[in-house]
């Protein structure tokens, strides 16, 4: 199963249009928040399911349609989505999302708000994060990510650059 994933895409339809132009085929798409608006953006220009979640910018914004957490289950795999702001201190230390992971009995855990593309595993749980196709900090590029799962093997993960 190949899913895409984007984040902290802020309101910036040209950066879906880049990310969709470059995208390969999916089966669905993940936005894990920042605006949770923009998944239905993205559900529109795609006809895909797309599984969201608000951000800390979505409440200020007041977007409240979209949860802070989102539960799946693929391939085998339990899938936690979050955009990450209510599981990680100032420091934005993912170790914390991975114990919060543990605590929740999940294999997975997708978020954003780092703005930070990464794909480590801590404690035996994977964490992944797209970075931003808009607003891209530190060495992230502007981009997102397409996951592929397959029960039985290990996440595999593709970043693209946009």
């Amino acid at each position: 199963m190949k899913i895409g994933i984007i984040s902290d895409t802020h309101g910036s339809i040209p950066a879906i249009r880049r990310v969709l132009a470059v995208a390969p085929p999916v089966e669905c798409w993940i936005h894990c928040g920042d605006f949770a608006a923009d998944a239905n953006t993205l559900h529109n220009m795609t006809g895909q399911k797309v599984y969201a979640v608000c951000g800390n910018c979505d409440a200020m914004r007041g977007h409240t349609e979209a949860k802070p957490d989102c539960y799946l289950r693929l391939e085998g795999f339990r899938v936690w989505i979050t955009h990450g702001h209510l599981y990680m201190d100032k420091t934005r230390q993912i170790a914390e999302l991975a114990r919060w992971a543990q605590e929740l009995d999940q294999d997975i855990v997708i978020f954003g708000h780092t703005h930070v593309r990464i794909f480590t595993q801590i404690n035996g749980i994977w964490l992944l994060n797209p970075g931003s196709p808009s607003r891209p900090r530190e060495e992230s590029h502007a981009g997102f990510v397409v996951l592929t799962l397959n029960q039985g093997q290990m996440p595999a993960v593709e970043f693209i650059e946009v």
